[in-house]
């Protein structure tokens, strides 16, 4: 079933296109309700079955997909070690959706049944980077952040002050940014959407050598899948809100997750790594990724869809 992937892009798509209608409102619970109930509505007419790992909803009190939801044409009618897992979040991004913010995606990853790492925490610490650093160095997520930036260095041939880093702007970060900066790196604070700022590691055209910080565990799950198809790397801890770690465990991406996985994203507001939903007289454009780890296959694809 990982192999029709194409059908699994026209759920982001629907949701993407759901939410759209509540770009700028304010109206966050709306937005989240639009889009869920347009990606359940999609995968009830694709052929399989599919058990949600993790998923959002449940650390905003809104709507989402929740851990044992179970969604999919052949939901009930295949036995439990038959069905995929999936990680989602119909709107990677509530709040730039409703406040005309950047970077907003709706997001999908599934995996051969077992592959998925589910957990109850709300959020992890995280480690990304792309694939020229992973085949060339290891990085180690317990590592001093000077020590992470000399190895990226030595490995890119970059100076520090050419190097760049990405991470959520939140204040459990102030002082990972005070040490960035007193290196002389370059910062990308970012108010969402974490999710992005993994895979453009893996972009060399983004010029974002490495995201790091603590941010939520679903999406870090469904990074984690995006990184696997991308060849890249990611490394995570299970932590709180504050960035304290729970588990002094480090999750590397074959431990989160451990098969075959497929990753679909499509924007729903304008972003470095897709443009957001758009509304022409003929209906609603959509700009979106899937990707397959099985193959290694990338593919962006623009949709027309009719009014």
């Amino acid at each position: 079933m990982l192999d029709n992937v194409l059908d699994f892009i026209r759920a982001t798509e629907e949701a993407a296109i759901a939410a759209s209608k509540w770009v700028g409102t304010g109206e966050k619970v709306k937005a989240d309700e639009a889009a869920t109930e347009a990606m359940i509505r999609r995968f009830g007419k694709i052929d399989f079955a599919g058990r949600v790992a993790i998923g959002e909803g449940k650390k905003d009190k809104s709507a989402g997909l929740f851990f044992g939801d179970r969604v999919g044409k052949l939901k009930g009618k295949v036995s439990a070690n038959e069905e995929l897992e999936l990680a989602v979040d119909p709107i990677d991004g509530t709040r730039p959706t409703v406040t005309s913010g950047p970077e907003a995606l709706s997001v999908v990853a599934l995996a051969e049944p077992g592959s998925l790492l589910s957990t109850d925490v709300y959020y992890m610490n995280k480690l990304a980077y792309g694939p020229e650093i992973k085949n060339k160095v290891v990085l180690k997520l317990t590592d001093p952040i000077e020590h992470t930036i000399r190895l990226i260095s030595a490995t890119t041939g970059k100076d520090f002050s050419k190097i760049m880093v990405c991470l959520l702007d939140r204040p459990r970060h102030e002082s990972i940014v005070k040490e960035l900066r007193k290196l002389g790196v370059r910062i990308k604070l970012i108010q969402d959407c974490d999710i992005s700022g993994a895979i453009a590691t893996c972009l060399p055209e983004s010029g974002i050598d490495l995201l790091c910080g603590v941010g939520g565990a679903p999406e870090g799950v469904i990074t984690a899948c995006a990184m696997k198809c991308l060849q890249g790397g990611f490394q995570a801890q299970l932590a709180d809100k504050e960035g304290k770690v729970q588990d002094l465990k480090v999750y590397g991406i074959d431990e989160i997750v451990s098969g075959h996985c497929v990753f679909a994203a499509t924007g729903i507001t304008n972003g470095s790594l897709l443009r957001g939903v758009r509304y022409t007289s003929l209906g609603p454009v959509t700009n979106s990724v899937i990707m397959r780890s099985k193959s290694g296959t990338v593919r962006w694809v623009t949709a027309h869809h009719g009014n």
